[in-house]
Parts: structure tokens; sequence; C-alpha cells
């Protein structure tokens, strides 16, 4: 099977009406039905998982037709593991390869492969393969096998294939938690009030930076100082909140960090009168809403600036930082009154076990203090025992 050549008259196509995004995929400027039907399915509650999953299956379309091939023709997973060989450049190699794609980038692949045969199998849209298999049967009533063709492809596991000779690129390691240090020093690198208001908002409340990006003016409260998250689609910046809904409650000094920079930077950036609270300040972008790739853009710089690794700087410490900081005062300040519940509250989590994800366990000092309040107890109990003993 040869490589992709460009294109071949498939791609992704976007239709927007007001704040509805659909991901469409089409040959010869026509919509792929089964495959704009299921785009659509997948998107009922993120257009941001049918953009991904519309880009994945346009690449695997345009594998087959470079084949002669269609979707509804894949019977053995001989296709799909040359697919793979493609997505990794190893054409018709089968030795010891080292691949520049991260072993969950390609499971990703496949994974859009599954769920696509799977829905495709539900709906009755592809071919039966009616095969014999062992069992009781009669010569006027054989047993079949009546999985359609979907079938190999949902079994394919990469690890059991040929490709498990293939090295895969490391996935990239990420800054996880900000020190003080390194708060203060990112902060002072930022080159506007914007982007270090939306720094503030990251670490000091844990928000996302699609929840960031995603406040109107009319979410801000500086009376009552807090942000209220909205699940809007925000199709202008592709920022979407993807916790609950949530009223976040701020520092009076974040307060009024807002206030100076609406007061500001943003009334000179807002020449599109537009209700976004974080404004592009200039160029051809100039007063539409910031988007998050942008912001990630300045963030990486601001953290090199401040010696560390631009390849580790993602707009997600600063509420992994937050959860961690709330934790931490939960364990330490009980008197406090920060339960679980309330971070869940905070970060707009459903579950409790969402904790889990960004504790890092406890430090030295932690572990120091609570072992010098056990240690009394203790103490006491194995002396009260002897005592006991001895009477």
């Amino acid at each position: 099977m040869s490589n992709i050549k460009p294109h071949y008259n498939i791609f992704v196509e976007i239709a927007k009406e007001k704040n509805d995004i659909r991901y469409m995929i089409t040959e010869n400027g026509i919509p792929i039905q089964d495959a704009c039907l299921w785009l659509d399915l997948n998107s009922i509650n993120s257009y941001l998982t049918g953009e991904r999953y519309a880009y994945a299956l346009s690449r695997y379309f345009r594998f087959l037709k470079s084949n002669g091939l269609k979707y509804q023709e894949v019977t053995n997973k001989s296709v799909i593991e040359e697919y793979i060989k493609d997505l990794l450049g190893l054409g018709a190699r089968v030795i010891d390869y080292e691949s520049r794609m991260t072993f969950t980038a390609l499971n990703t692949y496949i994974t859009v492969l599954k769920s696509f045969y799977r829905w495709l199998e539900d709906e009755r849209k592809v071919a039966i393969n009616p095969v014999l298999f062992s069992g009781k049967s009669t010569k006027q009533t054989p047993m079949v096998n009546t999985k359609l063709l979907y079938g190999q492809i949902w079994r394919f596991d990469i690890e059991e294939s040929i490709l498990s000779r293939v090295t895969y690129r490391r996935k990239r390691n990420h800054l996880k938690w900000y020190s003080v240090k390194e708060i203060t020093e990112i902060k002072g690198q930022l080159p506007t009030l914007r982007d270090q208001t939306v720094f503030t908002i990251s670490v000091e409340t844990g928000m996302r930076i699609g929840e960031i990006l995603g406040l109107k003016i009319e979410n801000f409260d500086p009376f009552e100082p807090s942000l209220e998250i909205v699940r809007d689609e925000n199709t202008e910046n592709r920022a979407r909140a993807k916790t609950m809904e949530r009223t976040v409650h701020i520092y009076n000094t974040l307060a009024d960090m807002l206030q100076t920079y609406i007061n500001t930077e943003r009334a000179k950036a807002n020449i599109l009168n537009s209700n976004y609270l974080f404004l592009n300040h200039k160029g051809v972008h100039q007063g539409n809403p910031l988007k998050p790739r942008n912001f990630l853009s300045i963030l990486k710089v601001a953290g090199e600036r401040a010696g560390l690794s631009k390849d580790e700087i993602r707009t997600h410490s600063g509420r992994s930082t937050r959860a961690q900081e709330l934790i931490e005062l939960m364990r330490e300040q009980p008197e406090l009154g920060i339960t679980p519940t309330f971070i869940d509250e905070e970060l707009g989590w459903k579950s409790e076990r969402s904790i889990k994800v960004y504790e890092k366990g406890y430090s030295r000092r932690q572990k120091k203090k609570i072992l010098e309040r056990i240690e009394p107890i203790i103490l006491n109990k194995i002396q009260g025992g002897k005592g006991h003993g001895n009477n």
C-alpha cells in the first residue's frame, strides 16, 4: 500500500451558525453522510471532540482512497495495520523503528476508528460477513457469527501486532505544579497586565484556560468579588468551560487587577465592542477575544525567560497548583473548614476522585509535622500499656 498523497479531495469543513459549530468530512465538496452523522453525535457535548475526531477520521479516509478502498469494504485488520504503519512513516519496513509519534497519539487514531465502526454496526450501515464458527449446528440451520466487518478492527491491539517493535516517542513531560518562586518569576515576565491577570486567575482560582478566556464582562462582579463560569460554546475563540457552571469567589487584589485591566488595556483594545473579558490588543485581530493557544504561546515565552523549560509549560499547571494548595491547607489547617466537597465545588468537579489526579502526596515538612503530633499519643499508649501490664 502506498503512502497518502495530498488531500485526495477529502477535507474537514466547518459549518457555523451563531454559537453552533458542526464539523463535516467532505469528498469533492460533498459531505460523507455516515461520517457527518457520526461526528454530529460525538459533538453533542463538545464541538472540540468533533473537531479532533473529524481530522483523525479524514486521515483514515484519505489513506483508504489512496489504496482504492472504501470504509465499508475493510474486512480484516491487515488494512488497519498498514494504515498505522503509514501514520508512523514505516512504509514496508518491519524492522525495529523509532517513531516520532507517541503511543498515546497513535492509540487515539485507533480509538476513533473503533468508535466509528461500532456506530456503523449499531446503525446497520456496514455489510454483514457471516462466518461459520464452532458450535452445534445442522446442515439445515448452520450457526453463524453475525458480527459485522468492523469486528476485527474493534479487537485490534497495537501491542500484539508487528508494530510492537516500534519505539514510540516519549510523551512530553509537563510542569504540573508551580512553586511560589516560579509564580512570581513567570508573572514578572508576562508582557501585559492582561496576561498577568489571566495567569493570576489560573493560579488563584484553578479555573481552566477555556473557562478564563470564555469569561464575558458580565461574568465579573467587582462588588462581591467573583467570576461566574458559564458553559457557552464561545465559537469566536474556542474557549469552552468543561467543568460545572459555578461562581468562583476571588481575592480583592485580583478584583482590583481585573478592574484596572478593564479600565486601561481592555478599553483601548475594544474596537469591536466585544463582551469578552480578555481581548487581543493589536494587529489584525485587535478587539477579538484572546484564544487559548495564543495565551499558551505567551506563557511559554514568559516561562522560558523565567528559567523554565519551554516544553514543560502548559496552561493547566495553574489549576493543578490551586488544587494542591487547597489539599495542603485541608490537611494542615482543618480549622479553616476546607473539605473535599469544598474543593470539588471550587474546581467544578463532580466526584471526589478527581482530587487524586492533582494530589502530589505529603511533603517532608508535612510528614514531619504529622509525626510530631502523633508521637506523644503513641508514646502515651505504649507507656500506658506497660503500666497496665505491671499491675
